[in-house]
């Protein structure tokens, strides 16, 4: 006989954390009945192993303010993993001053490497733009060099 529906689950959230939506879809491809997935996702969520909450907090964390990607195409992966835009828009508020800092943080990093390959100017604020920054953050940081290079 196989795994139980919380087995399973288990063995699946001990290798990476899942969203309730992407764990419901694992269990259900596994073959397990609505009534038993419900049961299981209930429990999991009672003992704090499935919490959406937790897992949008750390990915905005890793994501946005360590590895300095837009907040947009992250917020987007979130939703795409069944977070509620509301509880998104919350932590967007809760952490704002980390996520800027961040996103600048990544808009330097992207226009070194742009200057680094010989790209200037609208081409690297265009190409920033594709990748999911917004024209105001870019302009922000763009300002702030410039000031730096003055002060020298």
């Amino acid at each position: 006989m196989g795994k139980s529906c919380y087995e399973y689950a288990i063995g699946i959230i001990t290798k990476y954390p899942k969203t309730e939506k992407e764990l419901r879809i694992k269990l259900y491809q596994q073959g397990y009945d609505s009534e038993m997935v419900l049961r299981t996702l209930e429990k999991l969520k009672s003992e704090n192993f499935v919490n959406d909450l937790l897992f949008a907090e750390s990915y905005l964390n890793s994501e946005v303010m360590k590895k300095w990607k837009p907040l947009f195409l992250i917020k987007k992966k979130l939703e795409l993993k069944g977070i509620d835009k509301q509880l998104l828009n919350k932590l967007s508020d809760k952490y704002a001053e980390d996520i800027q800092e961040g996103i600048l943080q990544g808009i330097q990093r992207e226009i070194r490497n742009y200057k680094k390959r010989g790209t200037d100017g609208f081409e690297i604020i265009q190409k920033l733009m594709r990748k999911g920054y917004k024209l105001s953050d870019i302009k922000k940081v763009i300002k702030e060099n410039t000031k730096e290079n003055e002060e020298y």
